[in-house]
């Protein structure tokens, strides 16, 4: 008896030793066909009759065989028990083999070599120790079938061997003994090849395994990156992106797999990347910028660098893309360095407003009491009222720096303000002073009324400059239009209320738009350039930020303020 491996089967063992008796079942099917046409082909050359009672025995083999393994392809799927399933398998070819060499002649039979076939599928399908015990039993079997023909106690049937052999001592021990050295030379070689072969199984399972944690490694460091990650190849044609580049580029992975990495990036050199990759060597890679334009239309900064992908023999057979939106950290330099640039001229203003304030009051006051003499001639009263003028203009200069300085007088005090209120009364007051007139269209859209803790003086201050703004940029009429929304932002990082005043006026230049927020730069033949610092400063003091946009067209300018929204007011729905 063959012995059976101690302890049940897993799935993944059940699995596999039911693949491989799928595999004999079908090579043995494939042998009864083969020994049924072979049948019929010899009995056709021999005598024509294929129905002869000759070859019966052979037919009747052909025929067990086949449905036997029929049956046994059948009951596969419901069997539990795959092991004694194997076995009983195992044990029938020995039986068949058996009768097969018994038909052809027993000693003359030239099929004894199929023996080793049973040995090496009970090697396969069993276990490696049990080629050696399959072995044994074929020798046993063997050597019984050729002693009993020996002693002519069975007559073995010569189907397809020339005759009766003699009986010669010698000859049959010797057939015994050297195919007994074969058997067991192959149950020897079988367990070997089973146990290596099991051995290389597990090896490669590990292996799997390994990779497999190697490859959930390398994805999960990928996929947490917070930086873009583009891989590409010598062409520049991206191959794969991680989630962070798919997010920072607002594409989906099917839309950036395949482009040219020049189309993403439309600045890109990718000559020069490739040359940065190769002079920067093992070292760091250089940090280059490029532009790049979100499909929403907004153009953003990013920051990349480049470094070649090489195999073991050092060829480069891609490149490695890794990128990060620097839009907020160029936008928060930019904020420092004009927080920097106000803060020089508020101390500026400090120093000089009190010693202009003190000399410009007491020539208003000459002027006034000049201005009540009786005897002044027309020329004097003209040349009084234009020194009052640009005293008042001088005053105006100073009260500005003031406010730029330290803010209003009430700069401490801070309320919950209601925004559109607000917005509507100042937009009566334009309307009122007639710096809003009729070939100005103004349109509001007031998707909410959120409250902002801030000064109410500063408040009105920062609308009014930035209303008076938009409608002397468009002094032959045009469109003013004002929206208040909440902005929500998922990770609480932004500020949800957001004041958006745009016109459609001739716009700002380029080069212009990095310095509007600088002390006295100004586009306008008599502006002072202090009112968007101003505006810029008390947002600022009221924990917000500005941010200006020019429209693609090139003509018209929107201001967008954002501010946090007071303890009061509510963002749900």
């Amino acid at each position: 008896m063959v012995e059976l491996p101690a302890g049940g089967l897993n799935d993944t063992e059940d699995h596999r030793l039911r693949g491989k008796l799928k595999k004999l079942l079908l090579y043995r099917l494939i042998l009864a066909v083969f020994f049924l046409a072979a049948t019929i082909a010899v009995q056709s050359k021999t005598d024509g009759d294929l129905l002869s009672a000759l070859f019966h025995p052979l037919y009747i083999f052909s025929g067990i065989l086949f449905l036997f393994t029929i049956l046994g392809a059948l009951s596969l799927a419901r069997v539990r028990r795959l092991q004694r399933f194997a076995l009983v398998q195992i044990l029938f070819d020995l039986g068949a083999v058996t009768v097969l060499v018994y038909m052809t002649g027993g000693i003359e039979s030239s099929f004894s070599t199929l023996y080793m076939l049973v040995i090496f599928s009970a090697a396969l399908l069993l276990h490696p120790r049990a080629s050696l015990l399959t072995a044994s039993a074929c020798s046993l079997v063997y050597g019984l079938l050729l002693d009993l023909q020996y002693f002519g106690w069975i007559s073995p049937l010569h189907l397809a061997a020339g005759g009766e052999q003699a009986r010669d001592s010698s000859a049959c021990f010797f057939k015994i003994l050297i195919n007994t050295a074969g058997y067991f030379l192959a149950g020897l070689v079988a367990g070997y090849l089973a146990r290596e072969l099991q051995r290389s199984k597990l090896r490669v399972r590990e292996s799997q395994k390994d990779l497999s944690t190697l490859v959930a490694l390398h994805t999960s460091i990928v996929k947490s990156m917070s930086s873009g990650l583009l891989t590409v190849d010598l062409q520049g044609r991206v191959i794969f992106s991680n989630t962070a580049a798919q997010k920072i580029l607002a594409v989906k992975p099917g839309e950036i797999t395949g482009r040219m990495v020049s189309e993403l990036f439309s600045d890109i050199d990718f000559a020069q990347m490739k040359l940065s990759s190769r002079q920067a060597g093992p070292q760091q890679p250089r940090r280059l910028e490029s532009s790049y334009r979100h499909p929403a239309g907004i153009r953003t900064l990013l920051g990349y660098s480049a470094s070649a992908l090489t195999d073991e023999e050092g060829k480069t057979f891609g490149w490695l893309i890794i990128f990060t939106d620097l839009t907020r950290l160029k936008r928060l330099e930019e904020h420092l360095q004009t927080m920097e640039r106000l803060a020089l001229a508020g101390k500026l203003a400090a120093e000089i407003a009190h010693e202009i304030k003190n000399p410009l009051a007491a020539m208003s006051g000459a002027v006034q009491m000049l201005q009540d003499e009786t005897t002044l001639s027309p020329l004097n009263e003209r040349l009084l009222g234009i020194l009052e003028r640009e005293i008042e203009r001088v005053n105006l200069l100073v009260t500005e720096f003031l406010w730029m300085a330290k803010g209003s007088p009430q700069s401490a005090r801070r309320e919950d303000v209601a925004v559109c209120p607000v917005i509507e009364e100042i937009l009566a007051l334009l309307r009122a002073n007639k710096k809003a007139t009729a070939s100005h269209t103004i349109r509001t859209d007031f998707r909410s009324n959120p409250t902002i803790s801030i000064d109410p003086l500063h408040l009105h201050r920062i609308l009014w400059n930035l209303l008076v703004n938009a409608l002397e940029a468009m002094p032959e009429g045009g469109e003013l239009t004002i929206s208040v929304l909440i902005e929500r932002v998922l990770d609480n990082t932004g500020e949800p209320v957001r004041i958006d005043i745009g016109d459609t006026g001739c716009g700002i230049p380029d080069p212009a738009l990095k310095k509007i927020f600088d002390p006295f730069f100004t586009t306008k033949s008599n502006g002072t350039g202090l009112g968007l610092s101003i505006v810029y400063q008390l947002v600022e003091k009221a924990s917000g930020r500005v941010e200006v946009n020019r429209l693609a067209s090139g003509a018209g300018t929107t201001f967008s303020l954002f501010f946090p929204p007071s303890a009061s007011f509510s963002l749900a729905k």
